[in-house]
């Protein structure tokens, strides 16, 4: 709900009012009421009309929610003509957040609190208390959330038919001063600042059946510090100080968002929504980034602890779509080095790597026709601190060259749900959620390791019936230095002598020698009808 909250704040500074049209001031401030009443504000203010000047005072965009609202203020938005057929739209002081929303209490939180088996204070002792209701509805707590958001010197031009509207905007700051919740079970808030310094760019939005935005913002850097103090838990233990800066260097952001004509609450009614059309698309990026954490805490025993990390990572990109077709993610990092350094362990942990990538897709439509899934990650260059290696290895009988993991899977399910139905997020107390899909095949493209000396590389095929546990296909798998890693896992204690035998016994019935490479092993796993498994030719099941 906060992060929500936070966002339209934002929103409001850079002008990301959709279908704001034409270019006379009250016509903007028009439009502009129009924009978050359909986002579920509603919109007050003190309004003065000029004509060419339209000035709006203590103007209040407030939500109601479910255990809470958000109500964002702007103590004055000027709207000003510029003589060529363009407005200038200015917000003059600080703009404030507050935002109250309810969480799930803790278990532990609610296990304390009064029930009928509480014994009377005459009782020679207390009763047992009363088993837990599975079927109760949780128990909430009320939480907050403020802020000031100050953009000196911000600068929005308007302008454009009512039908084909483009925004241009320049803040040559933007900051947000925030007090977060630690959690339900304390009172206590902790600081949060962002900043985005030079922030420029444009919105085009194109009116028709619906409305097409289309936006692409940049920023030379952003910033996020967190600095204050953890308290200690209900039992007295814990608590100590949280400081953390976080720096990126130039952002930018780009993105479509193709709406349907009818206005829709997407917290309720987000299955209609892209039913009726919601497109979303949007990419973020950055060239660097670096962060640097210190703390102080207690132990559990009440001892003090200490500790400071740093970390940075090169240039970094991430992606989102989202349509009635299916919602889909990817990414990619580059150069990532983290070090944490703790007094209670006698060498930093750090590890790097050269990257990181993911590509997810998945459907979120309930439909009778199966639909296609991926899931890809990978890491490239792996390595940890000698440290971490020391305390099993000390000898460093194992290659410490650095190591890489690919997970490459695809295939269709028939969804038996729609993802977004609020029904998903709400399930009957006391009965597990069904899952919302039923798979019908699954490829694995490639399932790959590569480390301490050994490698492994699994593909193939499966397809699923009636019953999802008994699967028909094939999957075949190339393994290197297996034997190797198993004596270097004997000399090092880690493998018992008595048991490396049934281990290779175990490998035999799986794998087979390749032929002119004996330190290579092959596999091929038939899952074939009934449930029968067979291992290069011999049933195992």
């Amino acid at each position: 709900m906060f992060r929500f909250a936070a966002t339209s704040t934002l929103a409001l500074v850079i002008g990301a009012a959709p279908v704001m049209a034409n270019v006379t001031p009250a016509q903007v401030w028009e439009n502009l009421q129009k924009t978050y009443a359909d986002y579920g504000y509603e919109v007050s203010g003190a309004v003065e009309d000029a004509g060419g000047t339209l000035t709006v005072r203590d103007a209040v965009l407030s939500r109601q929610n479910d255990g809470g609202n958000t109500a964002i203020t702007v103590p004055q938005l000027t709207l000003q003509e510029t003589g060529d057929a363009k407005v200038r739209v200015v917000i003059d002081g600080d703009v404030t957040l507050n935002s109250t929303f309810e969480v799930a209490a803790p278990a532990e939180a609610a296990e304390d609190a009064p029930t009928d088996g509480t014994a009377a204070p005459s009782d020679p002792a207390p009763a047992d208390p009363a088993p837990a209701d599975p079927t109760a509805a949780p128990q909430m707590v009320p939480m907050s959330v403020t802020g000031t958001l100050r953009v000196p010197g911000n600068e929005m031009l308007v302008s454009g038919t009512a039908d084909d509207m483009l925004y241009e905007y320049s803040y040559p700051s933007v900051v947000m001063d925030m007090r977060m919740p630690v959690g339900p079970q304390t009172d206590a808030t902790m600081p949060v600042n962002a900043a985005l310094t030079d922030l420029t760019g444009t919105q085009r939005v194109v009116a028709g059946d619906g409305s097409d935005t289309t936006f692409d913002l940049r920023a030379a850097e952003g910033s996020i510090a967190i600095d204050g103090d953890v308290p200690a838990d209900p039992e007295g233990t814990g608590g100590g100080t949280l400081n953390l800066q976080a720096r990126m260097a130039d952002l930018a952001a780009a993105g479509t968002i193709d709406t349907p004509s009818r206005t829709f609450d997407l917290n309720t009614q987000m299955v209609q929504a892209l039913a009726a059309g919601l497109n979303i698309g949007g990419s973020f990026a950055f060239a660097s980034m670096e962060a640097n954490l210190d703390f102080t805490a207690k132990g559990e025993s009440g001892e003090d602890q200490t500790g400071t990390g740093k970390a940075t990572v090169g240039a970094a990109d991430m992606a989102l779509t989202m349509s009635e077709q299916g919602m889909g993610y990817t990414g990619s990092t580059t150069d990532i080095a983290a070090e944490m350094t703790v007094s209670t362990v006698p060498f930093p942990i750090s590890y790097a790597a050269d990257r990181t990538s993911f590509d997810i897709l998945f459907p979120i439509s309930r439909a009778d026709a199966a639909q296609s899934f991926k899931l890809a990650y990978g890491v490239e260059g792996l390595t940890f601190a000698e440290g971490i290696w020391n305390l099993f290895d000390p000898g460093s009988q194992l290659p410490r060259d650095p190591a890489s993991v690919t997970v490459d899977l695809a295939g269709d399910v028939v969804m038996t749900s729609d993802l977004f139905d609020p029904a998903m997020s709400q399930p009957q107390p006391g009965t597990p959620p069904a899952p919302p899909f039923v798979p019908q095949t699954l490829t694995v493209n490639k399932v790959a390791l590569d480390a301490v000396g050994a490698k492994a590389d699994i593909t193939g095929e499966l397809k699923f019936g009636a019953n999802p546990n008994e699967p028909v296909g094939t999957l075949d798998g190339t393994f290197e230095g297996v034997n190797g890693l198993l004596d270097k896992l004997v000399s090092l204690g880690f493998l018992p002598q008595e048991r490396v035998m049934a281990v290779r016994m175990m490998l035999t019935m799986f794998a087979r020698p390749a032929e002119g490479n004996p330190d290579q092993l092959t596999s091929t796993i038939e899952f074939r009808e009934g449930g029968q498994i067979f291992a290069n030719g011999q049933q195992v099941k």
